[in-house]
């Protein structure tokens, strides 16, 4: 099963916050969390320990930024190089 949190749960300044509880997380092999701030989330985190493949926010938001440079330049974006800018400021 896959668990895709796509409210502000956990978003900063509530980042101790997770939608669900760590309990639960054991029945799904997959996490997603929308939230990007933090990007490492309590709901990520506490997946992560118990066993499910965790995707951050943050992945969400690079590839929306990417879909975006195609939309507007008709080009492909230069993907390695936003995914670095991205990751440093996260």
């Amino acid at each position: 099963m896959i668990l895709a949190n796509s409210s502000a749960i956990g978003m900063d300044p509530n980042s101790h916050q997770s939608p669900i509880p760590k309990e639960s997380l054991k029945a799904y092999e997959l996490v997603f969390d929308a939230v990007y701030t933090p990007k490492n989330t309590r709901l990520l985190k506490e997946a992560a320990e118990v066993g499910a493949i965790v995707v951050s926010g943050v992945e969400m938001f690079l590839r929306q930024a990417l879909g975006q440079f195609k939309l507007f330049t008709g080009g492909l974006a230069p993907e390695g190089f936003m995914r670095k800018l991205v990751l440093e400021q996260f």
